[in-house]
């Protein structure tokens, strides 16, 4: 749902279980799930039963004077 620019989604609040027994909340929705999954050593992933509802202004990348951000190779 978007509101005045405003972006808000109910999200599942998941546990994540690493390879070394660690233990960790993960908030952001099905996407940071499937992010984290690839990217660390996860060996599963349980919903808690909670949900969050999770709300953000999408920031732009044009500045007032015109000119952008982003991110550059390094050397360029």
């Amino acid at each position: 749902m978007v509101t005045n620019e405003m972006t808000i989604e109910k999200v599942k609040v998941v546990e994540l279980t690493f390879e070394d027994g660690t233990k960790k909340l993960c908030r952001g929705g099905e996407n940071a799930v499937e992010r984290a999954w690839e990217t660390y050593p996860i060996v599963s992933a349980r919903w808690t039963g909670e949900e969050q509802i999770m709300q953000w202004i999408p920031a732009g990348n044009e500045f007032p004077d015109g000119s952008t951000m982003g991110w550059s190779m390094e050397g360029e």
